[in-house]
């Protein structure tokens, strides 16, 4: 349907009443800071600048860092802004800068100082094309194919600073490229990706629509050239703005477009937009495996780049000093941001000693927290600073940490995926908790993690975390995935989370009994195959499980899910 047909949501009529962009240059100069309502909060994210009423003080400032290069007088100029307004800098999970803590006026006019070398923090907020994702190393490592930072300049060009494009889209619209054959992080969670691939001797890319936080983008089955991708783009955007939902804000991304008219239709609606009928999708070739294991990379013309780690996603100014510092002594003009949150220093030599970069896992992405967001139940970043993930390092497991539903930390194309939660289920006050996410495919982007356990206490968390590397290296894969592909992902979501809870127990509750991994193939009666399983392994020893997994119940596997949650987790 037409957006003018439609009943639409509040922000809709915002829109309406007052375009973005005309509010920009109409209104933006007549703010009062204290007088600052709903409706200017939505318009001023359209510029990168964001405050919450429940802290109308304190101000954020986005800045948009297209395909995560920055130059390194650019990036020495912010760090300047930032000592000088006493602020915070975060690197965020979409290889951006974000200065907190700013007062408004400050905001507003570093949002405009920003401009004169080269960045901008237009469109870094709710309803617009956020910033385009790629490999941290493009056109730089051995495993770069094609260079796409030019694809995603040519990009930028058809919508930022445009009128029809300032937060007119129906919801964010996230956007990757990389043509690279690995990467450090999957970008099938986008709305909108395009993959390395090769057809007919040409390299180019095919395309994948349609993914948000909870799920994996659908193979549109369309190979685009280099000189296509940015027609093709600016086609999807056109038929998004046109006939995207626009109805209850919690669905209107364009995953929800295409789940309400269909595949078919959706591209019914964009070959029209595009003009043509594409190719059919080529040879993928992204990702095959994950690059960057370790913190440095020989680069194709000889020289290494140095992963500088964040305290996930924070950067001390200590830290910035030593970067801004190390740019100076080998006369390095640019840096790169991952989206890992960490920072890529390229044209080293092999070695070069950093004093303050932290040493942490770099396989775990953690949200803004609640420090930075209030939407994020607790401290995302302090919490995984306090885990001990050294199995889960030599594993090579990776670890989404988000602080809510919103999932900024891809908790849902992780290995272990983990969302903050208050609970009152396990002691007689609230406490803080997580939801665990298991079995994401995200290599290829064949599906996202599934909501296994929705309750585990925060103190429980590093135990939980022991236990499913524990049940990975006694399944023998070489990688999680396969682990998730061979066994998570045959079974349904109310076994797997009596299997975790029943090896909990055993681990940490009896110590008694074997840790066990399910047959690799599904069961027409999966509580029957667990009781079975657990009589034959326990001689009856754990005879109140087993009779309450034969219970008769409405819903499979409850009573003893319940037992065991409460036998695991009860604070005694």
């Amino acid at each position: 349907m037409h957006m003018t047909e439609i009943k639409i949501n509040k922000i809709e009529k915002l829109k309406r009443s007052l375009a973005p962009y005309d509010y920009y240059k109409k209104r933006l100069g007549e703010i009062d800071p204290e007088e600052i309502g709903e409706a200017d909060r939505f318009y001023l994210k359209n510029f990168g600048i964001y405050n919450h009423k429940l802290r109308p003080e304190n101000f954020v400032l986005r800045i948009r860092v297209p395909g995560g290069r920055v130059s390194s007088q650019a990036f020495e100029s912010i760090v300047k802004m930032a000592k000088s307004a006493e602020s915070r800098i975060v690197v965020t999970s979409r290889a951006q800068l974000e200065l907190h803590d700013l007062s408004f006026e400050v905001a507003l006019r570093y949002s405009q100082e920003i401009e004169r070398f080269g960045l901008s923090s237009w469109q870094t907020y709710t309803d617009n094309i956020r910033n385009i994702v790629t490999d941290p190393l493009d056109g730089l490592s051995p495993d770069s194919v094609i260079e796409v930072y030019g694809i995603i300049a040519a990009m930028e060009r058809l919508f930022l600073k445009r009128a029809d494009y300032v937060g007119m889209l129906p919801r964010k619209f996230n956007t990757a490229i990389s043509g690279a054959v690995k990467s450090i992080a999957p970008f099938c969670g986008n709305d909108l990706f395009f993959a390395l691939a090769r057809k007919d001797g040409e390299y180019g890319f095919n395309v994948y629509a349609g993914g948000k936080s909870s799920d994996a983008a659908t193979d549109l089955d369309i190979f685009c050239t280099v000189d296509e991708v940015a027609p093709f783009f600016e086609a999807v955007i056109k038929t998004y703005i046109e006939y995207g939902p626009r109805e209850s804000r919690s669905r209107t991304r364009l995953f929800h477009m295409i789940k309400n008219i269909g595949l078919d239709g959706f591209k019914e609606l964009l070959f029209k937009r595009y003009g043509k009928k594409p190719k059919s999708a080529g040879e993928r070739l992204y990702p095959d495996g994950y690059a960057y294991e370790k913190d440095r990379l020989k680069l194709k013309d000889g020289t290494f780049a140095h992963r500088y780690k964040s305290g996930f996603g924070e950067l001390s100014f200590a830290q910035a000093d030593e970067i801004v510092q190390i740019c100076k002594r080998y006369d390095l003009s640019s840096l790169r941001i991952g989206c890992d949150q960490n920072i890529y220093i390229p044209g080293l030599p092999e070695f070069v000693e950093f004093e303050a970069s932290s040493d942490r896992y770099t396989g775990i992405v953690a949200c803004a927290g609640s420090k930075y967001c209030v939407y994020s139940l607790f401290d995302t970043k302090s919490e995984s600073a306090k885990l001990v993930l050294q199995k889960a390092a030599k594993n090579s497991i990776s670890i989404g940490f988000s602080g809510c539903l919103k999932g900024c930390a891809r908790h849902a194309f992780s290995d272990i995926g983990l969302v903050g939660i208050r609970t009152g289920l396990y002691d007689t006050k609230t406490e803080r908790g997580i939801r665990l996410y298991l079995g994401a495919e995200y290599t290829k982007g064949e599906r996202a993690g599934r909501l296994i356990l929705y309750s585990v206490p925060l103190r429980s968390l590093e135990n939980m975390l022991d236990l499913i590397v524990a049940l990975f290296e006694r399944s023998g894969f070489g990688r999680f995935e396969e682990f998730a592909a061979s066994i998570i992902n045959r079974y349904s979501r109310e076994a797997l989370a009596f299997w975790l809870l029943m090896n909990y127990y055993r681990k940490f509750v009896s110590k008694k009994g074997e840790l066990f991994i399910p047959e690799a193939r599904t069961h027409d009666d999966e509580k029957s195959y667990f009781a079975a399983l657990l009589e034959g392994e326990s001689g009856g020893g754990e005879f109140e499980i087993v009779s309450r997994l034969k219970a008769e119940e409405e819903f499979a596997f409850r009573e003893a899910i319940i037992y065991l949650e409460k036998a695991s987790f009860a604070v005694r």
